[in-house]
């Protein structure tokens, strides 16, 4: 059962009615109800709207619900196909029992720019926000210097559209060094 359909249960059971009242008040079968609580059917539109209306709740909240569902499953399957491209060049060699609940988010943004393509960190793009991965790459990457001076330029250009990337990446390094400097 998926969150959407739990919810429609929720609100049967809420309200004492059985999926077989509501299903003849609303013009649908029980048998679709019946799916899509379960989560083996998506709710259509038009049923959407009927359990809404039924239910009096705003208009698009099931509908709502049923993306929010299906985008937190497409990210964690995008996030699974990073962590085992991630496996499968052994960027994990140290760590135990890897999987893409137990990686950090920072962890798993620094590691695909490093040793995946550029048709997988495009993938970071789509899971997290593209602030929150310029201040991971700024956190974790820049501060290494000229270690990764080259990719940092490129990840600059490319990914955040920075004027200059070269000076902004030395201007950020310079930034984090003189931190530490003054935190001793």
């Amino acid at each position: 059962m998926n969150k959407v359909g739990q919810y429609i249960e929720f609100l049967i059971k809420e309200n004492g009615y059985t999926q077989s009242a509501i299903a003849r008040e609303i013009g649908v079968s029980r048998q679709i109800i019946s799916y899509v609580i379960s989560g083996r059917r998506d709710l259509s539109i038009s049923l959407a709207l009927k359990l809404e209306s039924f239910f009096n709740l705003p208009e698009g909240e099931l509908l709502k619900l049923q993306a929010e569902v299906s985008i937190n499953k497409y990210k964690l399957m995008l996030k699974d196909e990073l962590v085992n491209d991630l496996l499968q060049v052994n960027s994990f060699w140290s760590y135990t029992n890897v999987t893409s609940e137990n990686i950090p988010d920072e962890e798993l943004i620094e590691k695909v720019f490093v040793k995946l393509d550029m048709a997988d960190i495009d993938k970071l793009f789509e899971l997290y926000p593209r602030n929150f991965i310029k201040k991971v790459w700024e956190e974790k990457m820049i501060i290494q210097g000229e270690y990764l001076f080259s990719l940092n330029v490129m990840i600059a250009l490319y990914y955040f559209n920075i004027e200059q990337p070269e000076k902004y990446v030395k201007r950020i390094e310079k930034k984090h060094l003189k931190k530490i400097l003054n935190s001793a």
